[in-house]
């Protein structure tokens, strides 16, 4: 019960994070307000896509106030309310329960007052001590968040391409689509989230139920999988900070290169915090260490008090 309420309670606030990284990424894209209407979560029929929906409306601002490019964007981005609602549902499921687990009586063994048929009460043996949702749940979170990296590969390589942006290649600047020297500094981005990606997909493996005593005799024939799901969630949750660090320098450096600055509050706010960590890119230089100082900040903002 306490390490899922723990996956849960950091889980929410991962998930905020991405949808404030995810806009910003949007924004700087520049793709169609229509990809992220309100309607389409009714239409939909999903609640938590219309979760999704509502908090990428409330962090894009206005719909008048934005500046869209006329034709559709790249999938990736058209399905960012989808993915994210899948992410709103792991995480409700996580909550309601884990708040249902840290109530529950399960200990062993059991007593029961005394009742009418009982009037000396009961003490009874359990294995309720066994929460069969607990695995599956936080397998289910790693699995949102390594959907989630793969989202923010995808979006980082749509910034960095020229033909796909219609910004300059690889977000160099005094350079136009076609005409780029190199990958640059900035180039290698989405290699870095790929490896991430790859990462949090192992970790999002199935867990099963392991066999923990090998003799016949044992009582203690089978382990709890809880203790084998947690540190994977965990896995998959600093790969998605990463991740989410690594497209948050990339829609910088394109918010940069075109010198735009008309952000709404929220991820104006956002922004200000990501060039703290890794300032506008002019001339190649070594991105690493400022990169993991960003993730590094998300990952703090995640289980900070």
């Amino acid at each position: 019960a306490a390490l899922l309420a723990d996956g849960a309670l950091a889980a929410r606030r991962r998930l905020e994070s991405a949808e404030r990284v995810l806009a910003l990424a949007i924004a700087a894209f520049g793709a169609p307000r229509e990809h992220y209407d309100a309607a389409l979560g009714d239409l939909m029929g999903d609640d938590h896509v219309n979760a999704a929906l509502g908090g990428l409306n409330a962090l894009l601002g206005p719909e008048d106030d934005a500046t869209p490019r006329a034709h559709q964007a790249p999938v990736s981005y058209r399905i960012v309310p989808a993915v994210l609602g899948q992410a709103h549902w792991a995480v409700g499921q996580a909550e309601t329960q884990a708040a249902t687990a840290l109530s529950a009586v399960t200990h062993n063994p059991v007593f029961l007052p005394p009742d009418d048929a009982h009037p000396d009460g009961r003490c009874i043996s359990t294995g309720g001590y066994h929460n069969a949702m607990t695995a599956p749940l936080l397998d289910g979170l790693a699995a949102a968040w390594a959907d989630l990296c793969l989202l923010c590969e995808r979006l980082c390589a749509g910034l960095l391409n020229g033909r796909v942006s219609g910004f300059p290649d690889f977000l160099l600047t005094d350079r136009g689509p076609g005409e780029s020297d190199g990958h640059g500094a900035v180039g290698y981005l989405p290699m870095a989230i790929v490896g991430y990606a790859e990462e949090a997909r192992q970790a999002a493996q199935r867990t099963f139920i392991p066999a923990a005593d090998a003799s016949v005799f044992g009582q203690d024939d089978v382990a709890s999988p809880v203790f084998l799901a947690w540190p994977k969630q965990e896995k998959a949750g600093s790969c998605l900070d990463a991740s989410l660090a690594v497209l948050a320098a990339a829609a910088s450096q394109a918010l940069h290169v075109t010198g735009r600055h008309d952000l709404p509050p929220a991820l104006g706010e956002l922004l200000d915090r990501v060039r703290a960590h890794v300032p506008p890119v002019d001339a190649d230089r070594v991105l690493g260490p400022e990169l993991a100082s960003l993730a590094d900040h998300l990952t703090a903002e995640v289980y900070s008090p």
